[in-house]
């Protein structure tokens, strides 16, 4: 698929193809505070699906996926009011993103909407699942992440980079995709599910 093929460019090399900007920032969260939402039960099952994943020889991507995000994600989408949407389709022709070296087409891992019934703008997060290295997932993730904006015509769009257990949070907004200084874990759930919240806020407003 067309989006894995930007997994190999370097962050420089990512940002002449895109024409953007790449930074850090610590600014993602402003004001940011958790919820007084209980997730002592979630808190519990990916602790536990954690333990398992670490002893079986089928840890990979799609276990990770199945079991830890996407339980995570469907509580934020509980909680929230979102749509939570496996593997979507989006595709685009060479024509919508002429100046780029591949199409924008394939499937995200998942993503989270305002719309709770179709996958439709405002698509508020893209979550791209690597099991090793976060920076492995870099070019990929800002593909999607470029494709919503254009496709869905949004001006601006967060993305989520995850191994199931570390989650990484980046924003690509006005030509710049901003890299969250601070990366959260599983061992405190309520940090990642309310920083969705957080995101879905700032998209209702």
């Amino acid at each position: 698929m067309a989006f894995s093929e930007y997994r190999n460019y370097s962050a420089s090399e990512l940002k002449d193809i895109f024409k953007i900007d790449i930074q850090r920032s610590e600014d993602l969260f402003t004001n940011f505070k958790l919820s007084d939402k209980n997730y002592d039960f979630l808190q519990e099952d990916v602790k536990d699906m954690l333990s398992r994943i670490r002893l079986s020889m089928s840890d990979n991507e799609a276990t990770r996926s199945n079991l830890l995000v996407s339980h995570i994600l469907w509580q934020a989408s509980k909680v929230y009011k979102l749509g939570i949407f496996f593997e979507p389709v989006l595709n685009m022709s060479q024509e919508e993103a002429p100046d780029l070296p591949h199409q924008l087409n394939g499937k995200f891992d998942s993503a989270l909407t305002l719309d709770e019934i179709d996958f439709v703008r405002p698509i508020i997060s893209i979550v791209e699942v690597k099991k090793s290295s976060l920076s492995d997932g870099l070019g990929q993730c800002l593909a999607e992440m470029y494709a919503t904006l254009k496709k869905f015509k949004q001006n601006s769009v967060y993305g989520i980079i995850t191994d199931g257990a570390e989650w990484e949070f980046l924003l690509l907004e006005n030509s710049v995709l901003s890299i969250h200084t601070n990366n959260y874990y599983i061992n405190t759930v309520s940090d990642i599910v309310d920083r969705i919240g957080y995101i879905a806020e700032r998209f209702n407003q």
